[in-house]
């Protein structure tokens, strides 16, 4: 009888021992799409990110799940690792199988800087008494680009840090101005309020560029209300659209009534203003183009300007265009009208009456 116990003891003994060294079979992980990676197209926005539906397994039954975010650098040889949230462990802990929906949330920044490749490494760790830990990784793979460096700056070689550049479809607000694009032929645009847009192509192949742009200071874009004055002596009297001028300068644009002929009214620069350059044309588009032809033309400090003489015989008003550079700017001006009505008979149909001059500028 004796030792038939011992026998059952021994058995009994063997039992939970083999229970406690029961072999369970390794975690596993697998997701919907049944994919391992996907390219990224930096022109296709939908290539940037994934969704999956992660299933964690273990027979042992789940001690722990962990995703990391691992980003290789071209030239690096180890990545930058960084955890990732993940399911909290109440969620899972003790399960045999669990399922997790794990979506990215990347930018086109996210693979721009050199960055070769972004994986994701899932990590299931079960719990049996000698823990097993399986991984599994899903990669996103960047085309190889290049940088494309934007220097901006402006007429007086400052540099520009508040400009809107757009390469293709990228667009960067502020300095450094860089792109990482690949190779292929990609139309930009500068722009800045206040400067003339800057338009171009730009050409990368296999290296980095680097593009410098220079922005030109725009021109008003229409033309100014008018600007009228007249003869000093008439201020009080004279007309223009039935409305009194009251005024025989203009610091504006730097203009003062001089004296008239018999064709023509004379006007001179105010005390703010350096001078006339009389020029063919309007066709201007910016500050920098208004000073170089300032700057090529001779300066005068008075101008005659033909009128339009209502008394005896009429005459037309000469179109004339000029620079004025008052107080330091260039102002494009126009001598729009001028008139030279006399007489008893008061104002003419137009409501213009005495000399007249009227302008409208730009600058």
């Amino acid at each position: 009888m004796r030792t038939v116990k011992i026998l059952l003891a021994l058995f009994a003994a063997v039992v939970v021992f083999n229970s406690c060294n029961k072999e369970y079979e390794a975690p596993t992980i697998t997701w919907e799409p049944d994919e391992m990676f996907q390219s990224v197209k930096m022109s296709d926005e939908s290539s940037l990110n994934q969704a999956l539906t992660v299933t964690f397994t273990a027979e042992a039954g789940i001690k722990d799940i962990k995703i990391w975010r691992n980003t290789w650098l071209n030239g690096v040889a180890s990545p930058t690792a960084a955890i990732v949230d993940g399911p909290a462990i109440s969620a899972y802990e003790g399960l045999t199988s669990y399922e997790y929906a794990f979506a990215t949330n990347h930018t086109l920044e996210d693979f721009q800087g050199g960055v070769m490749k972004i994986v994701y490494e899932f990590e299931v760790t079960d719990q049996s008494e000698e823990a097993q830990t399986t991984t599994k990784e899903y990669t996103f793979f960047a085309w190889e680009t290049q940088a494309v460096t934007f220097v901006i700056k402006d007429a007086a070689n400052a540099e520009v840090t508040d400009a809107k550049v757009t390469l293709g479809t990228l667009v960067d607000t502020a300095a450094p101005y860089v792109f990482y694009v690949e190779d292929g032929t990609y139309d930009y645009t500068v722009e800045k309020e206040g400067f003339a847009p800057v338009t171009g192509e730009v050409v990368v192949a296999g290296a980095e560029k680097e593009v410098s742009v220079t922005l030109q200071a725009n021109l008003l874009a229409d033309w100014s209300e008018n600007v009228v004055i007249t003869r000093t002596s008439e201020i009080s009297t004279s007309l223009y659209h039935n409305e009194s001028i009251g005024v025989d300068k203009s610091t504006v644009i730097g203009v003062q009534y001089k004296s008239n002929t018999d064709t023509h009214h004379v006007v001179e620069k105010t005390a703010n203003c350096e001078g006339f350059v009389v020029v063919d044309n309007a066709d201007y588009t910016t500050s920098d183009e208004l000073e170089a032809a300032y700057t090529a033309g001779t300066a005068v400090g008075q101008l005659e300007l033909k009128f339009k003489y209502i008394s005896t015989s009429p005459k037309a008003t000469e179109v004339k265009y000029f620079i004025a550079k008052v107080d330091g700017e260039y102002v494009l001006i126009d001598h729009v009208e001028g008139w030279n009505v006399q007489g008893t008979g008061g104002a003419d149909e137009n409501g213009n009456y005495g000399n007249v001059l009227v302008f409208k500028y730009k600058k």
